[in-house]
């Protein structure tokens, strides 16, 4: 019973204790850490007033931290030139770099951006020193939540429910929960205490975006495993349904950069990030074109450069399959009361003179102009004891797809 109240408290998070999963400087106890955090957290509270301010960056020497904060309109004005940054011929390159790393600095590149900025740091003095007696790892978490943040190369999935405003209020209601249900039950099968396993969600009217806010390589792999669990408990309990209460599906996965800031609640920042960006507009734009129940993978393959030495995202294709091979340890879960033998991914394409089959890449021109190229998949679901369940559009019934094949 207390190992499972334990775990009941960890996995209700309150405000601080969302940052648990971070980690704190060696010998620092959690109360310890805890109460430090509070502490700072309350500093920068009263600093960042409802989110009139952003903290940008952030410099630490002994308890003495210093801080850039900004109005929260003045990055978008340094991008578009209304306020000047100093020897800098691209700011909007010079503020994606601020935004894209670290909140807390060194001091040199701290001052040296205060000064390209035209901005006179704030001081602020604490009873401990936040990299010595929390860690920076812990510091920059907290920081991010007063802050915007861009991140590349990093996976999100969209989540999107066929015919949703067709549905009376109340049935849409019981989509969406419904929906968030699989979502959950997918993620309480991958979790386990990893922190590379960070869910985040954020809604979109009629569906979800989701991302892993371990934003790394392995990050992606783990939410790709996660659209994979969820697709199946939604398709599974779509199975046994009578009504309408669960949901049909077209479901995106795509890589690249975005933005993710959070919004107050209330008068505090909340703990629900949101995101703005390249990777969410492709997302929209891709699943557009989509065919109810189908799942498309974007074209992702500007990232596989980077892979092949960073062990980052890889192309598409090569991504998907390599995580049939993380799949493979699917055998056995179960998954809306039954068990799962094996899951199958993988992209579709023609049947080739050889017997094996190809890939086929597909592009669309969205109102805007901008042209998308994407893939098709399929899951196949294999239980122990029924019928397989297959999800996905076969490649030679994509024919109602409004898409060019490439």
């Amino acid at each position: 019973m207390a190992k499972e109240m334990r775990q009941a408290t960890l996995q209700r998070e309150s405000w601080l204790d969302a940052f648990s999963r971070y980690r704190s400087a060696p010998g620092v106890s959690a109360n310890d850490a805890r109460t430090r955090l509070a502490h700072l957290d309350q500093l920068l509270y009263t600093y960042w007033r409802l989110g009139e301010r952003v903290i940008a960056l952030c410099s630490s020497r002994g308890s003495n931290i210093s801080l850039i904060g900004l109005p929260h309109f003045a990055l978008a004005e340094y991008v578009s030139g209304v306020r000047p940054v100093a020897a800098e011929t691209d700011p909007a390159r010079f503020i994606d770099g601020i935004v894209s790393g670290p909140k807390l600095v060194d001091f040199v590149a701290f001052e040296d951006i205060a000064r390209k900025l035209g901005i006179e740091p704030v001081m602020l003095e604490l009873p401990f020193d936040p990299v010595v007696d929390l860690g920076p790892e812990l510091v920059d978490a907290l920081l991010r939540r007063y802050s915007v943040s861009l991140f590349r190369d990093r996976a999100v999935v969209l989540l999107d429910i066929v015919g949703f405003s067709t549905y009376e209020p109340i049935e849409q209601a019981t989509l969406l929960n419904s929906l968030s249900y699989s979502i959950n039950s997918a993620y309480d099968k991958l979790a386990g205490g990893d922190p590379r396993i960070q869910f985040a969600r954020s809604p979109t009217g009629d569906g979800f975006y989701i991302w892993n806010r371990a934003a790394d390589g392995q990050g992606n792999v783990e939410l790709y495993k996660l659209m994979l669990l969820l697709l199946a408990d939604n398709a599974m309990a779509r199975a046994k349904a009578r009504t309408r209460a669960v949901p049909e599906l077209r479901s995106g996965f795509h890589v690249g950069a975005h933005y993710e800031f959070y919004q107050p609640e209330g008068l505090s920042p909340s703990l629900t990030s949101y995101l703005v960006g390249e990777v969410t507009i492709d997302l929209a734009r891709m699943l557009g074109h989509a065919m109810p129940g189908q799942i498309l993978i974007g074209d992702f393959g500007a990232a596989a450069a980077a892979a092949e030495t960073t062990d980052a995202i890889a192309s598409a294709p090569r991504f998907v399959e390599r995580m049939q091979q993380a799949v493979n340890d699917f055998a056995g879960i179960r998954l809306a009361g039954e068990y799962v033998r094996e899951i199958r991914c993988y992209l579709t394409g023609p049947r080739r003179d050889d017997g094996r089959f190809g890939i086929s890449r597909y592009g669309a021109t969205d109102k805007h102009g901008a042209y998308r190229r994407m893939y098709n998949a399929k899951i196949n679901i294999h239980r122990r004891d029924a019928n397989p369940i297959y999800l996905g559009i076969r490649d030679p019934d994509v024919s109602g797809f409004d898409v060019e094949h490439l």
